[in-house]
């Protein structure tokens, strides 16, 4: 009778170092990339009313498509010198709006009006944040 009341202790001995959990994680560094536009530096095209600016950025040469490319822009306080928060473009600000394209050697901001408005560059320097993040991807 006592062999009976023993097995159950005996089979959790078994059971029980069987059920460790492993974790690997692969931690990878994003790399941001921080970038003034002054307001002399926008150039503008006349066929389409957008002002534009390109940034180089040769570190997009090894992004991938499972990789994460995250464009914010600086809005800045009244003094105009201190950022106040970055803000994710593509976005809409002042009847503007702003979005980026890319591709592995540079990134774009367009400035475009809306609603029929026209196109305006911004008075001040802009800050651009770019940040790219590299992903695993799984299949």
């Amino acid at each position: 009778m006592k062999t009976w009341l023993y097995l159950p202790l005996l089979l959790l001995g078994f059971i029980l170092p069987g059920c460790t959990k492993k974790t690997t994680e692969i931690v990878i560094p994003n790399q941001t990339i921080l970038y003034q536009i002054t307001p002399d530096a926008w150039g503008y095209d006349n066929s389409t009313g957008i002002y534009y600016y390109v940034i180089k950025t040769p570190e997009l040469n090894g992004v991938s498509k499972t990789d994460g490319v995250i464009v914010s822009m600086a809005r800045f306080s009244a003094n105009g010198q201190t950022p106040q928060s970055y803000e994710l473009l593509p976005q809409v600000y002042n009847n503007q709006s702003y979005f980026v394209i890319h591709d592995d050697a540079k990134l774009e901001v367009d400035i475009k009006g809306i609603n029929g408005a026209a196109s305006v560059k911004p008075a001040t320097a802009v800050w651009i944040k770019i940040v790219l993040i590299p992903s695993v991807g799984v299949n």
